[in-house]
């Protein structure tokens, strides 16, 4: 069953990006290859005032883009921990509900990771296809020995933290017309460094759900984190993909068990037209943005200021660079006209036809 997001009524999914940076040059270079939806993207805070949040809508609208999704979402530590000053995060996270409700930005991804140890790769500069290079996880060469400043946690506590959190703030996304997107752990593993981690299996995101059970409690379908758990990724968007209101479109050779390696979207081992399908035979109309890229590095460092998302400070191949997302975005728009149809997920029919030309600033003499 489709949702009814406050700012698209078709029947079909979109394809939508995080840009890096986040400016006219490369919201006019979305537009041009056919991308509709825009995700706003930092992994440390988010604009909390509903003036804020429609400047940004206004700047991508003025290409022809919609902003659908804020990432990374407000700060959570204390929330994740069930420490002092929760209550207060809690409220704040409400008051950015609000001001999306507000702005008609409909989906909010967050993740609930301890905050010393989120997401966590064992290298960032892999050989993969061509030269490119990717990040992998290896347990051998991981030290699980030492500990964060957060000191240890257990799932029981994590879970009691997830219900409090949950309780408090889908409430007011109901109110407000906001659909809540939990991302997977990354590595979907059960503990690191004596930290735990709870969303690691499909089982882990249906109690999830049952905490509070309404469609504005649902998740981010990493397809790479679920690829990473070993599932069959068709089959799990047929189980769970009805409480997804954002899909991330990546993968992985490989488990969290066993490592694995990221690759480019059409070598891994998940059977991405299957995915597709499967996406479009539930009814799924939210948004799908290419996840993790490679780094070209040819044509660009990874390193230089506005190459990587923000508050993502991974290493070289950080995942977020644009000229792999170019790659990835050509293949999705392929994909989709293959197995969409492509009057039903066109970027002309999807798109709010409402674009300008970017114009760059004349260079100084």
């Amino acid at each position: 069953m489709a949702q009814a997001y406050s700012n698209y009524a078709g029947s079909a999914p979109r394809i939508a990006s995080v840009l890096t940076p986040l400016d006219d040059e490369n919201l006019q270079l979305a537009a041009q290859i056919g991308i509709t939806d825009i995700v706003y993207y930092d992994m440390d805070k988010m604009p909390s005032t509903a003036t804020e949040l429609l400047k940004a809508r206004q700047q991508c609208e003025r290409f022809g883009l919609r902003l659908s999704a804020i990432e990374g979402g407000p700060p959570m530590d204390k929330i994740v921990r069930g420490i002092d000053g929760r209550d207060e995060q809690i409220e704040h996270f409400k008051t950015c509900i609000r001001a999306m409700g507000e702005a008609q930005i409909p989906i909010l991804c967050y993740n609930f990771m301890p905050w010393s140890f989120r997401v966590g790769r064992t290298s960032y500069e892999v050989p993969i296809r061509g030269g490119a290079l990717s990040s992998e996880w290896r347990w051998e060469e991981f030290d699980d020995t030492l500990r964060t400043s957060e000191g240890e946690t257990t799932h029981e506590d994590m879970w009691a933290n997830m219900g409090y959190f949950l309780k408090a703030v889908v409430p007011v996304a109901e109110e407000c017309g906001v659909y809540l997107a939990c991302h997977p752990d990354d590595p979907p593993v059960p503990k690191v460094r004596g930290l735990a981690r709870i969303l690691t299996s499909v089982e882990a995101f249906e109690r999830m759900f049952a905490i509070v059970d309404s469609p504005h409690n649902g998740l981010t379908f990493c397809q790479g984190c679920f690829s990473e758990m070993g599932v069959n990724i068709p089959e799990t968007i047929h189980k769970i993909g009805h409480r997804a209101h954002f899909v991330h479109f990546r993968d992985v050779k490989g488990t969290a068990t066993d490592g694995f390696v990221e690759t480019f979207q059409d070598e891994g081992q998940t059977d991405m037209v299957a995915a597709l399908t499967a996406w479009r035979d539930i009814g799924f109309n939210g948004i799908i943005r290419p996840d993790h890229v490679p780094l070209l590095p040819t044509i660009e460092k990874g390193h230089r200021t506005g190459e990587k998302a923000q508050g993502y400070f991974s290493g070289k191949a950080s995942g977020y660079t644009m000229m792999g997302r170019l790659f990835a975005v050509g293949y999705m728009r392929g994909l989709f006209d293959a197995v969409l149809g492509r009057e039903a997920s066109s970027a002309a029919k999807q798109g709010l036809m409402k674009a300008t030309t970017w114009v760059p600033t004349p260079a100084k003499e």
